[in-house]
């Protein structure tokens, strides 16, 4: 397997647009100046509102708990590393795509991942170069800026790990006629879960024996084949998955799986790097941009498993 993937040109430049026939600002129309009077009655009235709207805002801030805005966070030394050297370098969870029969099965950033490292070079301003994820975590590679997923080991300080903007909510299934209620039923039982997954904790902690494989859809048809007595994955993935015939035979469990971990980790401590990447994962959140990148991976995964279960394509 290759260690290093590809690298993406994922910069682009914000530059000034000219304005119409090229004209500069200073040939646009000019409007005349407004009467003394008109101006002074309409900054009262603009203070009026302002003050009106103040006192509507500071009891819904106070009794919601929605804090004020704060000024963004810029990057910390880490990732001014990373610009000053003109590449960020990130991990990536990678696994062999399914293909048609008789084609090489050769790994593959994780889609979703490889989106997200580029956009944050975007918004650093820098090219990305994807690299693979050895198992051993960031630690073995020293030119890792950053990677997805928790640290491995405890020589991470907790400045290391970025927190996941939302906590990911999994679905467990089992067979339909062994239904599980209670995740401590797993105590002594195999679960099939992917490298990476936020699932992984609170499986261990039933006493569960945890078998690992490369992306949810290997996970997933590695549970099918009968290799595990459970599987976790992402609700959203679990959800489309279940709309298949083949899999009328299992069930979900009436349990709410809560994720667990970093969803970004740096090689070392760098408090102001993780505050960025922690608020700019925050507004991808907030804006939506999380959710479809999730949906987009589930529809993904739940097509290639509808073709891998017709003989289509190989895993």
């Amino acid at each position: 397997m290759p260690d290093e993937l590809w690298h993406v040109n994922g910069t682009w430049w914000l530059e000034p647009r000219p304005l119409p026939d090229g004209r500069a600002a200073s040939a646009l129309p000019r409007i005349a100046p407004a009467a003394p009077a008109v101006l002074r009655a309409a900054r009262r009235a603009a203070g009026g509102i302002a003050l009106a709207a103040g006192a509507v805002a500071l009891p819904l801030w106070l009794f919601t708990g929605t804090s004020w805005p704060t000024r963004p966070a810029e990057p910390g030394p880490l990732l001014m590393q990373a610009k000053a050297r003109g590449e960020l370098v990130v991990g990536v969870h990678a696994y062999p795509r399914p293909t048609p029969p008789g084609l090489p099965l050769v790994a593959q950033p994780d889609p979703g991942e490889a989106v997200l490292a580029t956009e944050l070079g975007r918004a650093l301003g820098v090219p990305v170069r994807l690299r693979h994820l050895p198992a051993g975590g960031i630690g073995s590679h020293a030119d890792i800026d950053i990677a997805f997923g928790a640290p491995h080991g405890t020589g991470h300080a907790r400045a290391a790990a970025v927190p996941a903007a939302a906590t990911p909510r999994g679905t467990l299934l089992t067979l339909r006629f062994t239904p599980v209620s209670r995740l401590d039923a797993l105590n002594g039982k195999t679960a099939c879960v992917s490298a990476g997954s936020p699932f992984q904790p609170a499986l261990a902690r039933a006493g569960a024996t945890l078998r690992s494989y490369p992306s949810p859809l290997q996970a997933l048809l590695a549970f099918r084949r009968g290799e595990c007595a459970a599987v976790a994955e992402d609700a959203t993935l679990v959800a489309r998955v279940m709309r298949l015939p083949e899999w009328r035979f299992f069930t979900a469990a009436p349990i709410v799986l809560d994720g667990e971990g970093a969803a970004l980790t740096l090689p070392q401590p760098d408090a102001q790097s993780a505050r960025y990447l922690a608020q700019w994962l925050a507004r991808w959140q907030r804006d939506g941009r999380l959710a479809r990148l999730r949906d987009a991976a589930a529809g993904d995964a739940a097509f290639n498993m509808m073709l891998v279960e017709s003989g289509l394509i190989c895993h």
